[in-house]
């Protein structure tokens, strides 16, 4: 005899209607998370059982001490709760607060670095400027150093050929020169006119050019054996366009000489353009002294004695050098 089971179980039509078998259960190898349980609201609840069974079971002084302990429960509840709503409000604008000082903060931060980014752009694209302008510069230089390069070769090129197509004529004759009428028959000597200063025992020659075309800076005297005696101050423009020297206490023999009218044993030079040239000498004829009036004025007078007398008794002074 064949018995044949009896099916109990019946298909569901939606088998998503089944919360339980749809929720995730964990994996065997994997540790079960741990459902949190609060304990904070045990004593509480205690508290307020209690006190609401002695106020409904309670008689007398109980049930009053019931209602107070509940009224006070309530209050420390309603207290409680408004405080944390104030604490939660505090700390909403607060953490907003703080999230805006962040963002501000944050918004400097950028503006800075992109502020430093443009600078350094900035420098960059000026740098490379710079160096263009550098390139063009050089690179026209170097176009304008060659254009003279070609110039001066063509330069060359043709005073070469000029120098060759001269060499096929006859020479000319050298024609004479002319005198300089400037300088006279010497145009090396520099001509100076000279006179004399005579202040007690003192003498100071002074110089003016004449018409000449040189124009010395400064006048020394040097004896025969080419020691420099005596130099003169910088030169002074005269009305006439000339220049004046004064040369300070001369060699007395150079000063009696000129003044009679004899060849000096000292030689005069003039400085032209670097070089010392000799000089010509010619008397201006004028002699000058300084006196006193009875107020003590000092005046200049063209009456001063013989340069010979003067010095007649003064002892010749020895060379500078």
């Amino acid at each position: 005899m064949n018995v044949i089971a009896l099916r109990n179980e019946r298909p569901s039509a939606k088998s998503d209607d089944c919360s339980l078998c749809n929720a995730p259960h964990p994996k065997s190898d994997e540790p079960a998370i741990p459902v949190k349980q609060r304990t904070d609201l045990l004593p509480w609840t205690v508290v307020v059982t209690a006190a609401v069974v002695i106020t409904a079971m309670g008689a007398g002084v109980e049930r009053w001490f019931g209602v107070g302990a509940v009224s006070g429960l309530l209050a420390g509840i309603a207290c409680a709760w408004v405080s944390f709503q104030a604490a939660r409000r505090n700390r909403g604008a607060a953490h907003a607060r703080e999230l805006t000082l962040a963002a501000e903060e944050s918004d400097i931060r950028v503006k800075s670095v992109i502020t430093q980014f443009e600078w350094a752009v900035n420098d960059v694209v000026k740098v490379k400027r710079d160096a263009e302008r550098a390139q063009g510069a050089a690179d026209a230089l170097m176009e304008r150093s060659r254009e003279r390069e070609r110039y001066v070769k063509k330069l060359e090129r043709q005073i070469f050929e000029l120098r060759e197509q001269v060499a096929h004529y006859p020479q000319p004759a050298a024609a004479p020169v002319p005198e300089n009428t400037f300088d006279g028959p010497e145009g090396s000597h520099v001509p100076f006119r000279w006179a004399l200063h005579i202040d007690g025992t003192k003498a100071t020659l002074e110089l003016e050019t004449g018409v000449t075309l040189h124009r010395p800076s400064r006048v020394r005297i040097v004896d025969r054996d080419g020691q420099v005696t005596a130099v003169s101050g910088v030169a002074v423009l005269l009305a006439d366009g000339g220049y004046g020297f004064t040369v300070e206490e001369p060699p007395i023999d150079l000063v009696t000489d000129l003044d009679a009218r004899r060849e000096p044993n000292y030689l005069i030079e003039a400085l032209v353009q670097y070089e010392w040239k000799p000089t010509r000498l010619e008397d201006s004829g004028r002699r000058t002294r300084i006196v006193a009036d009875k107020q003590g004025k000092f005046y200049r007078v063209a009456d001063a004695a013989d340069a010979a007398q003067v010095f007649a008794s003064q002892p010749g002074r020895a060379d500078l050098n």
